[in-house]
């Protein structure tokens, strides 16, 4: 399965998440944002939208969002499989209608996320009240409308959503390694350094505690997506063989 990877800024590769689906089988083609203002071309059955530091809005300094808008209108018109993280969950709120604007209270680190009654997937089976996964966001989004809201917190109601059976939203960052949550600290700003002055410190001493946990559920989350990329590109070409 070839899978297109929506890479914005070089801080925040795929990642863990992109390990576990290669050892599925499946073949990773990254567009990293900052070296071609446009995709690969090719075939894909399945897309990832990754992280950034910029809002989903923020066309005129950085034009290629609203590309990544109309590609992931495009997967879901096509009953292709989209998984958003972080920035590219906030991506897919807007895609669909939705407002992104600043949240309340920052996220960084990790902070507890909670299952919510309609979460029925199979990655989020079994999964642990308020276990911690890694954020780092500022802003927030409304859930689009016919959304279904899978994993929150008391901080960012909106951290996990799907819509229909192809499109996935995550708010918190399951693709991290301990090495990539160092490297982000190369950006924390002066707002940051004032208000976290320890926040170096906090993150290590939470990535003893919590990153294998964290890593253990990417790959059951990996595992479950793959699958969903099979079954739907099996669907798609009986139909289109139904149509020859």
């Amino acid at each position: 399965m070839d899978i297109l990877v929506v890479q914005h800024v070089e801080a925040d590769p795929v990642g863990i998440l992109g390990r576990y689906l290669e050892v599925k089988g499946a073949w990773l083609h990254t567009w990293l944002v900052p070296q071609s203002l446009t995709p690969p071309h090719g075939h894909y059955d399945g897309m990832i939208v990754l992280g950034g530091s910029m809002n989903a809005c923020e066309d005129e300094n950085f034009p290629h969002l609203a590309r990544v808008v109309e590609l992931i209108l495009d997967f879901h018109r096509q009953g292709k499989p989209v998984l958003g993280i972080c920035l590219g969950a906030q991506l897919i709120a807007r895609a669909f209608g939705s407002r992104v604007y600043q949240n309340g209270v920052p996220e960084l680190g990790f902070t507890p996320l909670f299952p919510t009654a309609a979460a029925e997937e199979p990655w989020l089976q079994d999964y642990p009240p308020g276990m911690p996964m890694m954020q780092w966001h500022f802003d927030t989004f409304d859930l689009p409308a016919g959304a279904t809201l899978l994993l929150t917190n008391n901080v960012c109601k909106n951290q996990a959503f799907r819509i229909g059976s192809h499109i996935y939203g995550l708010q918190f960052h399951p693709e991290v390694t301990p090495q990539v949550v160092m490297n982000w600290m190369a950006f924390k700003t002066e707002w940051i350094e004032t208000h976290y002055p320890h926040l170096f410190e906090h993150l290590r001493e939470q990535l003893v505690l919590y990153w294998v946990q964290s890593a253990q559920f990417t790959e059951k989350l990996a595992n479950a997506w793959y699958d969903q990329v099979v079954a739907s590109a099996q669907t798609v070409a009986l139909l289109q063989s139904r149509t020859v």
